[in-house]
C-alpha cells in the first residue's frame, strides 16, 4: 500500500482546474453556487453554534446525547443525500481514474481529498468543528477530538460513497432518477409538517425529557457515529483507555469502508457490459377508417360542440405530461404538501378559531388553489421545453394552444377547489359560504390563467431539465432569479386584479347584506371569464408572430 505524495498532489491540481472549468464554461453556474454555497453556510452554520451551545450549557447528559444524535444525524444525511440529489463521484472520475497507474491507496486518498472542494464539505465540516470547539476542555481533549473528527470524516464520505458504488446500476435508472425528484421536492415542501409533528405543541418538551435521561445514547453508541461520540465523551470524563479504544475501533471500521469502497468500485468499473436481452411489444394493429370525398363524418358530440377537439387533444396531451414528468409531477405533489399544511394544521391545534362558525377554513380554499395554477400557468409554453417546436408546427391556432394548456390547469384547479370546499365546509359547518367561494375561485382562475397567458407568451423562460446530481442541479440557476422575479411581479399583478372580485363577494359578508350576492356572483363570474378571453384573444397574436423569438428561448441546450 503504496502512496507517493506526487500523484496525490497532481491528482488534487486536476480536480481544482476541473471545478474552474467547469464554472468557466458555464458562468451562470456561478450564481446558482453562490446561492447553494450561502443556504449550506448559513443553515450548516446555525446548526453549528446552537450544536456548539447545547455542549457547552446542557448538563450531563443530555450534552452527550446531543452530541450521538448530532454524528448520527450527519452520518445517515451523506448516505441519504447522495442517493436521492448527487452524482456518484462528485470528485474525480474513477472511471477514468482506473486507467493511471495509481494503486488502491492513492485512488482512495485522491478521492478522499477530491471531496474537500465538493461544497456540502463546508456544512459537514462547520458541524464537526463544532463538535470540537464545544468538547475541547483541555489540549489532550482537544488533540483527540480533532484526530477523532477526521477519522469520522473519512468514515462518512467511505461508506456515502460504498453506498453509491453498491447502488450504481440502481441509481443510473430513469425509474429511481424520477422518484429522487420526487422525493426531494416532497422533503423540501414538508418541513412544515415535519417541524410540527417533531417539535410542535408539548413534543419538544418530551425530546428534552429524553435527552436528560439518555434514552439515545444506549442505541446509537453501536453504529460508527457512536463509537466517535463515546471516544469525545469518555476522553472528557477522563476515561482515556476506553476513549483510545473507541477511537480504535473507529479507525479499524473506517479502514475496512474504505477497502469495501474500492473493492466494489474497482469490480463494477471492471465488470463487463452485458446487454439485456431487447423486450419486443406486439402492436395491435390500428384500424383506419377511409372517409370518402363529399362523405361527412359522424356527427359531433355535444362535447365537442363545446370545446374543440384540437383543443380537447392538448388538454389531454397536457396532463400525461403533468404525470409523465417528474419534474411537473413534482410540482404538483408540492401542491398536495401544501392542501395537508392546510388541513393537519388546524388539526394540530384543535384550540384554533379556523374550526369556529366563521369559516376561514372555507375562505382561504382560494388562494390555495390559485397558488397552485400559478406555477403552471406562468410559463407553460416554456414548460414544453423542447416538445415546444413540434407543437408550433401543429396546424393548431395559437389561440387554441392557449385554450388547451388552460384547460388542463384549470380541470386539476377545479378538482382541488371542490374537495377543499367539501372539506371546508364540513369543518366549519359554513354552508351557507360555499357557492361565493366556487365563484370566486373559478373567477379567480380565469384571471390567473389570462396572467399566465400574458407572461408565457410576453416573457418566456428556459426551463432547464432537472436531474440528478449536485452539479446538475446547481446549474438550474439559468434564469432562475429573473424567473423568481417574474413570478413575484405577476403574483402582486393577479392579486391586484383580483381585489374586485374580493370586494363583490367580501362586502356583502361584511355589512350583512349577503342579498347582494345574488347580483354580484353573476357579475364576478363574468369578469374572470371576460378577462380570460380577452387576454387570451389579444396575446394569441403575438405568439405567432414572434415563434422563433420563443422557441429560441424556451428550447435553448
Amino acid at each position: 500500500m503504496v502512496i507517493h505524495g506526487d500523484k496525490l498532489r497532481w491528482l488534487f491540481w486536476l480536480r481544482w482546474k476541473t471545478l474552474i472549468r467547469g464554472y468557466s464554461r458555464n458562468p451562470l453556474s456561478i450564481i446558482g453556487s453562490i446561492f447553494i454555497l450561502l443556504f449550506i453556510v448559513l443553515f450548516a452554520g446555525a446548526v453549528a453554534v446552537g450544536t456548539f451551545f447545547a455542549y457547552r450549557l446542557l448538563p450531563s447528559p443530555a450534552d452527550s446525547e446531543v452530541l450521538y444524535l448530532v454524528l448520527t444525524a450527519v452520518l445517515l444525511l451523506w448516505i441519504l443525500l447522495p442517493l436521492l440529489e448527487f452524482t456518484a463521484n462528485e470528485g474525480l472520475d474513477a472511471s477514468k481514474l482506473i486507467l493511471f497507474p495509481l494503486t488502491r491507496a492513492e485512488l482512495m486518498v485522491s478521492l478522499l481529498f477530491s471531496t474537500l472542494l465538493d461544497i456540502p464539505t463546508i456544512g459537514l465540516v462547520l458541524v464537526l468543528a463544532a463538535v470540537v470547539a464545544g468538547w475541547a476542555v483541555s489540549v489532550p481533549v482537544f488533540i483527540l477530538a480533532c484526530v477523532t473528527m477526521l477519522v469520522f470524516y473519512i468514515q462518512v464520505v467511505g461508506i456515502s460513497q460504498l453506498v453509491l458504488a453498491l447502488f450504481m446500476r440502481v441509481l443510473q435508472g430513469r425509474r429511481f432518477r424520477d422518484l429522487s425528484i420526487l422525493i426531494i421536492a416532497i422533503f423540501t415542501s414538508s418541513c412544515y409538517l415535519i417541524q410540527q409533528f417533531v417539535l410542535g405543541g408539548t413534543r419538544i418538551m418530551h425530546l428534552y425529557d429524553n435527552l436528560q435521561s439518555g434514552s439515545f445514547s444506549p442505541f446509537l453508541q453501536w453504529l460508527p457515529s457512536g463509537l466517535a461520540a463515546r471516544s469525545i465523551i469518555q476522553a472528557v470524563q477522563g476515561n482515556w483507555g476506553t476513549s483510545i479504544a473507541s477511537l480504535g475501533l473507529l479507525l479499524l471500521t473506517s479502514v475496512f469502508s474504505l477497502y469495501l469502497w474500492q473493492f466494489v468500485l474497482q469490480r463494477s468499473l471492471s465488470a463487463s457490459e452485458v446487454g439485456g436481452s431487447a423486450r419486443t411489444r406486439s402492436r395491435r394493429p390500428q384500424r383506419t377508417s377511409v372517409v370518402a370525398p363529399g362523405v361527412q363524418p359522424a356527427s359531433v358530440s355535444i362535447w365537442g360542440r363545446i370545446i374543440p377537439p384540437q383543443v380537447s387533444a392538448l388538454a389531454l396531451k397536457e396532463l400525461k405530461y403533468f404525470w409523465r414528468d417528474p419534474q411537473l409531477k413534482a410540482m404538483m405533489f408540492q401542491s398536495v404538501i401544501y392542501v395537508a399544511i392546510f388541513l393537519v394544521a388546524p388539526l394540530l391545534n384543535p384550540s384554533s378559531s379556523r374550526f369556529g362558525g366563521n369559516g376561514y377554513v372555507l375562505l382561504i380554499t382560494p388562494m390555495i388553489v390559485l397558488l397552485f395554477m400559478l406555477t403552471l400557468s406562468l410559463n407553460t409554453l416554456g414548460l414544453e421545453r423542447q416538445g415546444l417546436t413540434t407543437l408550433f408546427l401543429f396546424p393548431v391556432t395559437p389561440q387554441r394552444i392557449l385554450w388547451g394548456k388552460n384547460l388542463a390547469v384549470a380541470t386539476l384547479g377545479i378538482v382541488e377547489l371542490v374537495v377543499l370546499i367539501s372539506i371546508g365546509a364540513f369543518l366549519s359547518h359554513a354552508w351557507n359560504f360555499v357557492l361565493p367561494v366556487l365563484i370566486g375561485g373559478l373567477a379567480g382562475m380565469g384571471v390567473t390563467l389570462g396572467c399566465g397567458n400574458f407572461t408565457s407568451v410576453y416573457f418566456p423562460q428556459y426551463v432547464r431539465q432537472m436531474q440528478r446530481g449536485f452539479r446538475a442541479t446547481g446549474q438550474t440557476s439559468q434564469a432562475g432569479c429573473l424567473r423568481a422575479v417574474m413570478s413575484f411581479a405577476m403574483l402582486v399583478v393577479a392579486g391586484i386584479l383580483l381585489i374586485p372580485v374580493a370586494l363583490a363577494l367580501g362586502l356583502p359578508f361584511i355589512f350583512q347584506a349577503e342579498w347582494i350576492w345574488s347580483i354580484t356572483i353573476p357579475l364576478t363570474l363574468i369578469y374572470g371569464i371576460a378577462f380570460h378571453q380577452i387576454t387570451t384573444r389579444l396575446v394569441a397574436p403575438r405568439m405567432l408572430e414572434q415563434a422563433p423569438e420563443i422557441l429560441a428561448i424556451t428550447t435553448r441546450e
